[in-house]
């Protein structure tokens, strides 16, 4: 027997060993405790093995909550392993796997998130929400290592009388009280599919008429949370054919919303190919107030199914979870998706046309005034994101640009996008053209197909030629202190400031002092930010000062609002009473100023034509 032919007889059984799928099972009867229990077989062969726990997660613009793992035990036919973390890669597990060993046993344990933390599965005693991620050790051979080609084979089991959705398929009926078994789905599919799970459980079928199938799934805190009204669930039934009308595709055999109505877990969303997990509070569908005034929250991650996961900038395509992904592309996939959810929701009837521009002439006030523009970008923002994701608001906020800047600016951008295509070709040719040829396409399920500003640029130029490579770049890269509000002008619409708050202002509960004080302030009086040159900052504000009285009364929002509308026209100053006896005076004459989009007469009105229902 020649050499070559023994090498291949020792590593055919290693090769056969290494493709067989990960068996995990996942035990959520602890749930209730905030405890998720998990156990996988791991397919090893003997030697060297790193096991990687999943860091990088695009969805959710930040790194995985490892430090909520606990209880990692790893063993053996039967016997402990000695497990050492990597020094340089807190992520990443060592171990040697012995002789004759084909697969190991790991046990691991998840505590699950409270109300307040992000970016994790959460539990109470009526429901839970399991992220796959959370509970996931996987092998890891380097940056080459493809999630997309590493089986698993997952299973659940729940407390009882708890009922559960999600978007992986189950492998045949559970008996019981026992696990749930699932079909075999590569290790990129398991963590793009959450799933929830409670006592109290609704499934509502969505504009049954179309293919594939669209599917409501909620769990809540009580029954009468799931009682939802027909007219509201008619509307979620049109963002299905609004969505269908604008995409003209779809790249999933099933999509479902998978809501959790509690007011005991965080609240928090998060995107993924065929479905959804948003998380929202417990009167979220039964409070019409709240339903109204967050109507774009579950479009938005609607359209991430074609902008974000089907398309996706390449640089945020990574191999694996433990390579970090280049989110310099955020721009196109939150800022595109911001502005198509805006749009869905007015086209599906979740918002009037009056909430909609209320909601753009907020965004365009907001980025308006960003001083931090002078000095960084907006592409910056974008992949700066998964490190300084949290670092939002508060102290000179303004100055630090440290939020999500590039969902509502790089809204501001598409809106310009698809007007200039409507201008440009004389109404002919719109931003929905643009995305059925690019996000269009044969139903090969959930594929990924990644894109490069090339392509992107180019796929724009063969709806309407243009200088889209300047156009984006400009806007990019701007360092004015003006935001980008071409697609308002270029719409028919300009920006102004009424004294009267908006409804949209009213319902946000906005005060608007930034626009006119030039400060942030808190309930309590803390003042949070000051704009640079601002009046509050002429003044001496800083952030962190607590406002004590204003004009000699008590501070609330109210007695400032007041104060600003008596020192319209007049000469005399707004005396602020801060905490420590310390006094200080707003020279501001102006009165209040709330944004709102004034028509410009003689112009086509395209965010008319844009909201229109297909």
């Amino acid at each position: 027997m020649s050499l070559r032919t023994t090498l291949i007889a020792l590593l055919l059984p290693l090769s056969a060993a290494a493709a067989e799928p990960i068996q995990l099972a996942v035990d959520m009867r602890d749930a209730p405790r905030k405890l998720i229990h998990a156990t996988l077989t791991i397919p090893v062969q003997p030697g060297p093995l790193t096991l990687a726990y999943p860091k990088w997660m695009p969805n959710a613009h930040a790194v995985a909550p490892i430090v909520q793992q606990t209880g990692l035990a790893i063993s053996a036919n039967g016997k402990p392993l000695v497990w050492r973390r990597d020094p340089l890669d807190l992520y990443s597990y060592r171990i040697t796997v012995p002789k004759g060993v084909r697969s190991i046993e790991v046990k691991t344990d998840f505590i699950t998130a409270v109300p307040g933390q992000t970016n994790a599965g959460s539990t109470s005693d009526k429901l839970g929400v399991l992220s796959w991620n959370d509970v996931l050790l996987y092998p890891y051979a380097g940056p080459a290592t493809r999630v997309d080609r590493i089986k698993v084979t997952p299973s659940l089991t729940l407390p009882e009388g708890w009922h559960h959705a999600s978007s992986l398929h189950e492998a045949g009926k559970a008996s019981a009280g026992g696990p749930i078994a699932f079909q075999t789905v590569s290790l990129e599919m398991l963590v793009d599919s959450p799933l929830i799970a409670g006592r109290y459980f609704r499934e509502v079928a969505l504009a049954p008429e179309i293919t594939p199938p669209h599917y409501l799934d909620m769990v809540a805190d009580a029954p009468e949370n799931l009682e939802l009204s027909q007219a509201y669930i008619d509307k979620l039934s049109q963002v299905v054919r609004q969505t269908t009308n604008m995409f003209r595709s779809h790249h999933y055999d099933a999509f479902r919303m998978l809501v959790t109505l509690s007011d005991e877990i965080e609240q928090y969303p998060a995107d993924h190919h065929q479905s959804l997990d948003n998380r929202r509070s417990a009167r979220f569908f039964t409070d019409e107030k709240l339903t109204s005034r967050f109507g774009n929250f579950l479009t938005h991650d609607v359209m991430h199914s074609w902008s974000g996961k089907y398309r996706r900038p390449e640089g945020m395509n990574t191999p694996n979870f433990q390579v970090p992904p280049d989110n310099s592309g955020q721009w196109a996939y939150e800022g595109l998706t911001s502005y198509l959810g805006d749009v869905i929701a007015t086209r599906s009837g979740l918002w009037n046309q009056e909430q909609f521009l209320g909601s753009l002439a907020s965004n365009a006030a907001y980025f308006d005034r960003r001083s931090g523009r002078q000095w960084r970008d907006l592409e910056d923002t974008a992949m700066s994101a998964m490190d300084l994701w949290n670092n939002g608001g508060g102290a000179y906020d303004n100055q630090r640009r440290n939020g999500f800047e590039f969902y509502g600016e790089g809204s501001l951008i598409w809106l310009e996008v698809d007007v200039t295509m409507r201008n440009l070709s004389d109404g002919r040719k719109s931003l929905d053209d643009f995305l059925v040829v690019f996000t269009g396409g044969p139903n090969n399920g959930a594929e990924v197909k990644p894109y490069s500003f090339a392509q992107l640029m180019a796929a724009l130029n063969s709806v309407v030629p243009n200088d889209w490579t300047g156009f984006f770049n400009q806007r990019l890269h701007s360092h004015t202190v003006a935001g980008p509000l071409g697609g308002i002008t270029g719409a028919g619409y300009r920006l102004v400031y009424s004294e009267e708050p908006s409804a949209w202002s009213k319902t946000a509960g906005s005060s608007a002092f930034e626009n006119s004080i030039g400060l942030t302030i808190g309930a309590s009086g803390v003042v949070g930010d000051v704009l640079p040159a601002g009046v509050g900052d002429k003044a001496g504000f800083v952030p962190g000062m607590t406002i004590t009285g204003v004009n000699g009364q008590p501070y609330t929002a109210a007695a400032m609002r007041k104060a600003i509308r008596d020192a319209k026209g007049g000469a005399a100053a707004i005396e602020v009473a801060l905490k420590g006896e310390k006094t200080l005076r707003l020279d501001y004459h102006d009165g209040e100023r709330f944004p709102v989009l004034e028509r410009i007469a003689g112009t086509p009105d395209r965010l008319s034509e844009i909201l229109q229902a297909r």
